[in-house]
């Protein structure tokens, strides 16, 4: 399957995905279960964003781009319909995720974090300042890859990180240590 030549029946496959994802996430499989999932705004996200890819695919841009706008006004989350996410994906807390990229398989979003945008126009084939996010890609809490960069396969960025440059496959994308300035706070001492 191209995403060009997405069908109907292929992106229904693709929510069916997300929704399996979802039951191994929260670790709970029955139809009250998956009713209640299916109205968690990180599954809805998913849900509207595959069907505006599936209707931009088909030339339907203006409807694609309203159902996207709609489902940021229900989340507030942002996926655009000229993102591609691969199968199996789960954002586990929907709140200020933006994903402006062509990802991979299996990607996990906690919350306040995305890919893309940020800085320049340079189009490293997803677009315009979009990312190109490799499988298996963990993002924590507050986490941001800025502008058109490659993520690699299993890359995992810890809460708050934030790059722009490339992170090879694998690698580990940690925050630079706090400092606290100030206050009757002692440093805390590296050993007995």
């Amino acid at each position: 399957m191209t995403d060009s030549s997405l069908t109907w029946a292929e992106t229904r496959a693709l929510i069916r995905s997300d929704m399996e994802r979802v039951v191994l996430h929260l670790r709970a499989d029955s139809l009250m279960h998956r009713i209640y999932y299916t109205l968690l705004p990180g599954f809805q996200v998913l849900l509207w964003y595959r069907v505006s890819r599936y209707l931009y695919l088909r030339g339907h841009r203006h409807t694609a781009r309203l159902i996207s706008l709609l489902a940021l006004y229900l989340t507030n989350a942002e996926i655009p319909p000229t993102t591609s996410i691969g199968s199996s994906a789960l954002i586990a807390h929907a709140s200020g995720v933006t994903v402006f990229a062509r990802v991979g398989a299996r990607l996990t979003i906690y919350g306040q974090g995305g890919f893309g945008g940020g800085f320049g126009e340079d189009d490293i084939g997803a677009g315009p300042g979009y990312a190109v996010v490799g499988d298996d890609v963990t993002i924590a809490f507050g986490a941001r890859a800025f502008g058109a960069v490659h993520i690699g396969d299993g890359a995992k960025f810890g809460p708050g990180a934030q790059t722009t440059r490339d992170v090879p496959a694998g690698a580990l994308v940690m925050w630079p240590q706090s400092r606290i300035i100030g206050g009757d706070a002692q440093p805390a001492s590296n050993g007995p």
